[in-house]
């Protein structure tokens, strides 16, 4: 990922940082595996092997293996990777989690010859990349699930947000972390452009800044991902909103989550 610096700085070089912002954000990653658990079981999946292929810390693949899932959560981040590998520990479900070092890209080398019942990817994750290679991405998950399989896309934002017309602010605090973003969205190439800002809380109404990071991530519209779904292996079953509350997806929702199933070959 040499080319993706914005990625390299936030989750490996100041990966401590994200770590934090991800453990406030541990309760919402419970609700999600707690939707996913439901989708799964609403599909015949009572248990089973899952792969989160973009895990962060765990905070979705841990709940869901607490859920009664063998999950295996890969992330190219190694920070990430140990962070969860300890939580995995203190949670009682290393017994039923495995987590590996690996770029998505390469995740079908790593992985080779295992079969999951269902994959997971939470959040935007997909979008770090070109579409050329979230497509590849997507196609290699196929080549490792077996037919019939399940993909939830969760919660990742979507080309029809109406707020990527404005330039907007956002501020969220994470403990005594706080994040200002600012985001500007690009219309032709369809990314979401966001100029990062953490900042220490000191305690003494003092903030102290952390890191300052351009991101760049494209969006899709709920069309496109479905076409490249299609394209990839995946046929698409269902659309909701914000996965958390299994809401209707319209365009004013935020999030856009999908679930799909593996076409038979």
């Amino acid at each position: 990922m040499a080319e993706l610096g914005w990625v390299q700085r936030l989750f490996v070089e100041r990966a401590d940082l994200y770590i934090e912002i991800m453990n406030g954000t541990w309760s919402e990653g419970e609700q999600i595996a707690k939707s996913i658990a439901k989708i799964f079981r609403e599909n015949g999946l009572d248990s089973g092997k899952v792969l989160d292929a973009f895990c962060g810390n765990g905070r979705v693949a841990i709940p869901l293996a607490m859920e009664g899932y063998e999950v295996v959560g890969v992330d190219f981040s190694l920070p990430f990777i140990e962070d969860a590998k300890l939580k995995a520990e203190k949670y009682g479900v290393k017994d039923r989690t495995r987590f590996l070092v690996s770029d998505a890209r390469e995740i079908d080398r790593v992985l080779e010859g295992e079969k999951f019942d269902a994959v997971i990817i939470v959040s935007t994750s997909l979008g770090y990349f070109d579409g050329s290679t979230d497509e590849e991405i997507l196609r290699k998950l196929r080549s490792l699930s077996k037919d019939g399989a399940i993909l939830v896309i969760a919660n990742t934002l979507h080309r029809e947000t109406p707020g990527w017309r404005y330039c907007n602010k956002v501020f969220q605090r994470y403990g005594s972390l706080v994040l200002m973003e600012e985001r500007k969205f690009d219309p032709i190439w369809s990314k979401l452009l966001s100029k990062w800002v953490i900042m220490r809380d000191d305690g003494e109404g003092n903030l102290i800044k952390e890191l300052e990071v351009l991101t760049e991530i494209r969006v899709y519209t709920s069309t496109e991902l479905a076409e490249i779904l299609k394209r990839t292996g995946w046929g698409v079953d269902s659309i909701y909103g914000d996965i958390r509350r299994m809401e209707k997806f319209l365009p004013p929702c935020v999030h856009l989550s999908l679930v799909a199933k593996a076409i038979q070959t």
